[in-house]
């Protein structure tokens, strides 16, 4: 490869190597000349560095022009890069790297990261520059910068004449700088040369790891002879010496992409270098610069063709698809545009592409060698297909950290299940994948191949999950197509998708095929070559929310003291706790805060229970959701359960309450929540809100007065007509300072307004609900909403909306009136988390006043509301209080307290979810009915 990239910088020096274009989309070019003094040099520092022959550099790096250089220092300098893929965390990398050294018995030498790259860099030029004071150990200090450094030292000497008069010493000085600047430049080029000359082909070029997939990745040792000739042989295939231009698009740091350098370094091409793909640059790029070759994965392929508008694709001379099997519906799409794909098969241990076919209407997947190549089919079955061993040019000699399998006769076992006719190698799948399901092989190739042929579906992944009965089934992940026609935000819901999907399935795949369940994603993970990521989808698919019964607890809380309201006194709370169990025995717990009666709200607890039991409960045994989010996406569907908001937001929240415990995160942290100020370490703890019902002056100052010794931040005063004024002025000469807050529970009228505008003038926070909707004024708005909104214009306390808003077209009616810019969140009536979640960013976006409600509810629903506190605008404290102000015993364990007015969430032994269990003990006491609804077997 040295010897053909010399011949270049020989023959046109000044003519563009490549051209990079970075993150921002700027363009940068490099000259042949300008690359091979930068590249030389840069083997020339390493050297200084301590790097011998033979020994390792790890890059990790994505892509960026120092890769390229580095890749030539390698062959000049006779040292082995280490390709470290840039995407992986850290700890993932130095694990690769120690097994790297502890297999090769010695350490790595240098590892270059983006961190060092300008340093790495500016230190090259400063060779160049002739710098011979310069220590390259030394600490980095400012020089100028390294496009202006490098431009310089590879610049033509240009003629002294014309300087002016100077003194002699600076003449001397400046000729002494010029000479050790060209002594420089000679030495680099020299060293060059002789590196050129004494190159041997056969010294290890590269190491990179394998996906590990399917396994703990292998390290995968390449010489320069085994990239080169697998270059060579695709470059016969593909490409004309000299003409045309690549386009790297493909991580270097997957066998992929680093090819496409080394095609174009030998085919005497330019290439344009991505530091990220970019469908619409690409194109761009391609129709302005005549670029004629790309190589890509299936996802970057539907990309360029969504893109595509003005049918740039059918000018490339060869779109090289590789990195997966072919996508049916992709290959369609792509021949339907005219443009020339050539589908392809390879892998990092033959140094990339060893077979490929131009994909035509004609295409049946059979995939011709290049020269050089051989095939074996190894156990063939009756139809042919056996294991794949391959011999060439471009394969490897073995793994370093693990035992490579070969035939007798020197032929590299693949892994993968191929078959050969009429000449042609037909790739099936790797051997690995598939697996025996009721004593019968399923492939999932070929569940996948009738997947992806389904309308709406880009993508689809396959594998045999786990099962009690089968052993293994087959479990299937599909990605929504996504073209300007159907956008994904469209489109119907996961389990909608899901299920149109089977439907189609049902009459083309045999019983034994049909997938267990179908996961539905708008975007696969992908891999930093854009490769399916298939180890994140089968992690995905463990953390699976698949409920296999639901149980409802009915159950009559007792309060301590008997509450008065508004509308009368509460002397027992009833309410449903449900519970759902997972696969695993998993449990989470969700709770219905409707009421036995409708004097609250329309919505009771017979109508919600009925709906649950018969309706939702069923809907949920029957799906599997990836994310608790799905599930209110799927209630919508649900006809009988469309106006019972209270219903959705009793059985939703216990999934999400369900996934933490799976996932191993608290409830907080699922929904975005970040830890207030003052939170113990691993904690979340809000402040909380009590409430006092009405009374007398002196009982109402008295029960204040223990919320504030117990640290609570605000007090929420029960108010009525001709019932409280006097109590709420006694709070407030009582407690100037304290944060108050009125709630009517829609108990005023109009004619009461002289009574409001006396409240008006005890300083509250807001006052919820304070008109009746039943008693209509004689004269002026009757619209609910349209009243309350005149109020406001008489009252300076802001006017807080709860009971108003009944069904969600409520919620959309109140938003019309900006005016109205204070709401209790009661998660329950929005209908569950998501909604609840949903509406909080309409309300950030709007600066509405948010905070958490209560509902007399028990430690499930109060943790719930509490979770929420710690999302940003919800700022002050909500009726989160402690249940032991109403209820004599909790049904949680532990129960839900709140110290010196603090609820701390997730407390040690309940880290997950909503951070509690339900008290078996309690619950037989207040238990009045329990109903069970279970999977049907």
């Amino acid at each position: 490869m040295i010897s053909a990239f010399e011949s270049m910088v020989r023959r046109y020096p000044q003519r563009t190597c490549f051209t990079y274009v970075n993150e921002a989309g700027d363009e940068a070019p490099y000259s042949y000349r300008e690359v091979r003094m930068l590249a030389a040099a840069l083997a020339r520092h390493l050297q200084a560095r301590g790097v011998q022959r033979g020994d390792c550099v790890a890059v990790d790096l994505p892509n960026c022009p120092l890769y390229v250089l580095l890749i030539l220092a390698a062959a000049y300098g006779s040292f082995t890069i280490v390709a470290v893929n840039n995407r992986l965390a850290s700890g993932e990398k130095l694990s690769r790297l120690l097994e790297l050294e502890r297999c090769l018995g010695s350490r790595i030498a240098v590892r270059v990261d983006e961190e060092d790259a300008p340093r790495l860099l500016d230190r090259a030029a400063a060779l160049l520059a002739g710098e011979d004071r310069y220590d390259p150990h030394a600490a980095h200090t400012a020089r100028p910068s390294f496009t202006a450094r490098a431009t310089a030292a590879t610049a033509a000497p240009r003629s002294s004449r014309g300087l002016g008069r100077v003194t002699s010493n600076r003449a001397a000085r400046r000729r002494r700088d010029e000479t050790q600047r060209q002594d420089a430049l000679e030495e680099i080029i020299h060293f060059a040369e002789r590196s050129a000359h004494v190159f041997d082909a056969k010294t290890r070029a590269l190491v990179m790891f394998t996906s590990g997939t399917t396994g703990k990745p292998k390290a995968v040792p390449l010489s320069w002879d085994q990239l080169c000739r697998a270059a060579e042989a695709s470059n016969a295939a593909l490409n004309t010496p000299g003409v045309g231009m690549w386009q790297a698009a493909l991580p270097l740091y997957h066998i992929g992409g680093f090819q496409v350098i080394v095609r174009s370094l030998l085919g005497c091409v330019p290439f344009i270098l991505y530091r990220r793909f970019d469908a619409a640059r690409l194109l761009a790029d391609a129709a302005r610069s005549h670029v004629t070759h790309v190589s890509v994965v299936d996802k970057m392929l539907q990309d360029l063709l969504n893109e595509d508008e003005a049918g740039t694709l059918k000018d490339y001379r060869c779109i090289l698809l590789g990195g997966a099997a072919s996508n049916p519906h992709t290959l369609a799409r792509a021949t339907a545009a005219g443009a020339r794909v050539f589908a392809s098969y390879g892998m990092t241990e033959t140094s990339s592409q060893i077979a490929h076919a131009q994909v035509t209407t004609s295409f049946d997947g059979g995939l011709r060698l290049l020269p050089g190549y051989e095939v074996r089919i190894v156990d063939p079955d009756e139809h042919g297909f056996g294991r794949l061993a391959v011999k060439g040019p471009g394969v490897f000699e073995g793994y370093l950290n693990a035992r490579a399998a070969y035939t007798v006769d020197g032929f590299f076992l693949t892994g993968d299940t191929a078959a050969l006719g009429a000449g042609r190698l037909y790739v099936k799948e790797r051997t690995a994948d598939m697996f025996v399901s009721g004593g019968e092989n399923v492939y999932p190739a070929e569940i996948r191949d009738k997947l992806v042929r389904v309308p709406g579906v880009a993508e689809a992944y396959v594998f045999g999950a786990p099962d009690a009965v089968w052993g293994r089934r087959p479990v299937a992940f599909v990605e929504r197509e996504r073209t300007a026609a159907s956008p994904r935000s469209t489109a119907a819901t996961p389990q909608q998708f899901a299920a149109t999907v089977r439907a189609s399935l049902s009459t083309r795949l045999s019983k034994l095929y049909q997938p267990r369940c179908i996961c539905v994603l708008d975007e696969f993970p992908r891999t930093g070559v854009g490769k399916i990521d298939r180890a994140a989808l089968q992690a995905l698919y463990e953390q699976r929310i698949e409920v296999v019964r639901v149980t409802l607890y009915r159950i009559r809380l007792p309060f301590a003291r008997p509450f008065r309201t508004a509308k009368g006194f509460l002397r027992d709370r009833e309410s449903v706790i449900v519970e759902v169990e997972d696969h695993a025995g998993r449990v989470g717990l969700g709770e219905c805060v409707a009421f036995a009666t409708d004097w609250y709200l329309p919505e009771t607890l017979d109508q919600d229970v009925h709906a649950i039991e018969s309706a939702l409960a069923p809907l949920v045994l029957g799906e599997v959701y990836l994310h608790p989010s799905e599930a209110s996406a799927s209630f919508a569907s649900c006809a009988e359960a469309a106006s019972l908001p209270l219903a959705q937001g009793a059985l939703e929240p216990a999934l999400w309450d369900l996934y933490g415990k799976i996932v191993g995160k608290p409830l907080w942290q699922l929904i975005g929540g970040t830890a207030p100020k003052g939170s113990a370490a691993g904690q979340a703890s809000v402040p909380a809100g009590a409430v006092v019902g009405v009374g007398a002056p002196p009982e109402t100052v008295a029960a204040v007065q223990r919320c504030v010794e117990a640290g609570y931040r605000r007090v929420k005063l029960k108010v009525a007509p001709g019932a409280s004024l006097a109590a709420v002025k006694a709070v407030r000469e009582a407690y100037p300072q304290l944060m108050i807050t009125l709630d009517a529970n829609q108990s005023f009228a109009e004619r009461d307004l002289d009574e409001l505008r006396a409240l008006d003038e005890c300083g509250a926070a807001w006052i919820e609900e304070p008109l009746d909707p039943r008693r209509q004024p004689g004269v002026g708005p009757t619209d609910l909403f349209d009243r309350l909104v005149r109020l406001q214009r008489s009252l300076a306390t802001p006017i807080c909306l709860d009971e108003s808003i009944v069904r969600p077209h409520d919620l959309a009616r109140a938003l019309q009136h900006p005016e109205l810019r204070c709401y209790a969140l009661k998660i329950a009536k929005m209908g569950g988390v998501q909604p609840a979640l949903d509406f909080l960013r309409l309300a950030r976006s709007r600066d509405l006043t948010v905070w958490m409600g209560g509902m007399y509810d028990t430690g499930v629903s109060k943790r719930l509301h509490a979770a929420f506190e710690t999302l940003p605008g919800i700022e002050a404290p909500g009726d989160i209080g402690a249940t032991a102000r109403y209820f004599a015993a909790d049904v949680t364990d532990p129960p839900h307290t709140a110290e010196r007015g603090l609820v701390t969430l997730n407390r040690a032994g309940h880290e997950h979810g909503l951070g509690c269990d339900l008290n078996r003990a309690t619950l037989a006491g207040v238990l009045v009915d329990r109903r069970v609804i279970e999977r049907p077997r």
